[in-house]
């Protein structure tokens, strides 16, 4: 996804600096202050995204913006039938 397609200004790097673990698992390194404008940022680390990308995942599945959001028909569409 790019970052014009998401919204986020930041959408190829993760909010907190990361770690490899458990094969190349990327978590947050502990004890490290993660970045101040966590709501510009897609992915909290190189796994889980933000709240901010939750919630575009969440918007974006139950009324898509674009074919490729979802597949076939969004959560919306799904309730009208």
């Amino acid at each position: 996804m790019s970052s014009i397609s998401t919204g986020f200004r930041v959408s190829d790097m993760p909010c907190c600096e990361v770690i490899a673990r458990n094969n190349a698992n990327l978590v947050c390194i502990p004890f490290r202050i993660p970045c101040e404008n966590r709501d510009e940022y897609l992915w909290w680390d190189g796994t889980h995204p933000t709240e901010a990308g939750n919630l575009m995942v969440a918007r974006r599945s139950y009324s898509s913006q674009f074919p490729s959001d979802t597949y076939t028909i969004d959560m919306h569409g799904q309730a009208q039938l």
